[in-house]
């Protein structure tokens, strides 16, 4: 009879669950219910997905995730800071500041810093790469690359390209014409012909695709930028070359272009970025005292402006003692620096090119007491602290594992 009994409830619930549905179908034309969804919070528009069929319909609809990034990459990006601890991944997210007409250099940022922990993946090493429109390729497990996404907080682990590879380095780019996220693999420290490329949500296995143009990657990780479509990273042509130079993947054609660099010294040492959605390459200058930041205007006849600024990479900052790191440029154009250390609260220097003005902001909710305590990032904090402040030495300082630049909300399940 109790079952019996369920049974009828369960058909009950069904039955008002298919009423409502109907109510809001009369009631709201599609287009309108996926407009108002898209305005809402990736965490609200996951909760959604429960409510019913039709909201779930909606909310995996390619053409709502393609949607919901586009308004996501008007709003403002953020910061993704993020520090390992044992089994433990903290990932605490920030705004990327936009700075007024006149600010004073340093100010405290009155908007909430959101953070969660997630399990560290064992036997997988954590590399530093970009995001991607709300992806980030940043783990590894042995030849086999590991997509996170932060917004859902779900990791996907591809296949490894070939059996034989015992080495590869992997490039996450993305296509805004087709919306389609693809990984381009190639073997590590090996001058090659052959690359794989997979595409993300196709439902396909890995595809060889080759080039005219012979290079190899030195580096491991390799630093590379995605933008408009395209995917950049410095390669050389044998291992004797010094300087090398840039190749560029186009990610929906699927061809490979050599770009010079702007000039030999920007080899070794120049930093690859998106500068106004367009390539740009930073550098120090010869005296070591001031920055050179080289924009690619075509890429076809190797053409870069070049514009020097009175920075150094990196960054002292005398009245906190602590020395910044460049990490890369906002979408907004502003040099972002960042440092491996702090004690309380953690700064963000933004350095405007167009205008030749620093402004750093503090963010609480990472280092303070409080959060400290909240996610276990010291040992024994309280008595520690209390120690060290005893014997004059201050707090403990935090080291940041990786800071990731111009991050959007996706809900893209990868």
């Amino acid at each position: 009879m109790d079952h019996q009994q369920e049974t009828t409830e369960q058909i009950h619930k069904k039955a008002r669950i298919k009423s409502q549905e109907s109510v809001v179908r009369s009631s709201f034309p599609l287009d309108l219910i996926s407009e108002i969804l898209s305005k809402l919070p990736a965490k609200s528009v996951g909760k959604f997905r429960c409510v019913s069929k039709l909201w779930s319909s909606v909310t995996t609809d390619p053409y709502f995730i393609n949607k919901f990034e586009t308004q996501s990459r008007q709003k403002k990006p953020s910061l993704l800071v993020t520090f390992k601890r044992d089994d433990r991944l903290f990932v605490f997210s920030i705004p990327q500041d936009r700075q007024p007409s006149n600010y004073e250099y340093h100010s405290i940022a009155s908007q909430p810093v959101h953070s969660y922990h997630m399990r560290y993946p064992k036997s997988r090493r954590f590399f530093p790469r970009v995001s991607v429109h709300g992806l980030i390729s940043c783990f590894q497990e042995e030849t086999k690359p590991i997509i996170w996404n932060p917004t859902t907080r779900k990791l996907l682990t591809l296949t490894k390209p070939e059996k034989s590879w015992d080495y590869a380095t992997f490039f996450l780019g993305y296509d805004p014409v087709d919306a389609t996220h693809k990984v381009l693999c190639m073997r590590f420290d090996e001058t090659i012909d052959e690359y794989r490329v997979f595409a993300l949500g196709s439902g396909e296995s890995w595809r060889m695709i080759k080039t005219s143009h012979k290079h190899y990657v030195n580096s491991y990780p390799t630093r590379h930028v995605c933008t408009n479509g395209f995917i950049y990273y410095k390669a050389y042509s044998d291992k004797t070359e010094r300087f090398g130079f840039i190749m560029s993947f186009d990610v929906r054609s699927e061809e490979f272009h050599v770009i010079k660099l702007p000039c030999n010294n920007s080899g070794p040492g120049g930093i690859l970025a998106s500068y106004e959605g367009r390539l740009a390459c930073v550098t120090h200058n010869a005296a070591g005292d001031g920055t050179i930041l080289w924009t690619l205007m075509d890429a076809e006849k190797h053409e870069w402006s070049r514009r020097d600024l009175p920075i150094p990479i990196p960054f002292y900052d005398r009245s906190l003692e602590t020395a910044f790191n460049f990490i890369g440029i906002t979408d907004a154009g502003e040099f972002v620096y960042v440092p491996n250390r702090f004690r309380k609260l953690y700064y963000v220097l933004f350095y405007d090119p167009k205008r030749n003005k620093f402004h750093r902001v503090g963010f609480n909710g990472i280092a303070d007491d409080e959060s400290r305590l909240k996610h276990g990032l010291v040992n024994s904090p309280i008595a520690d602290d209390r120690l060290r402040l005893k014997n004059g030495l201050g707090k403990r300082r935090l080291e940041c594992d990786l800071t990731i630049l111009n991050h959007i909300e996706s809900l893209m399940s990868s």
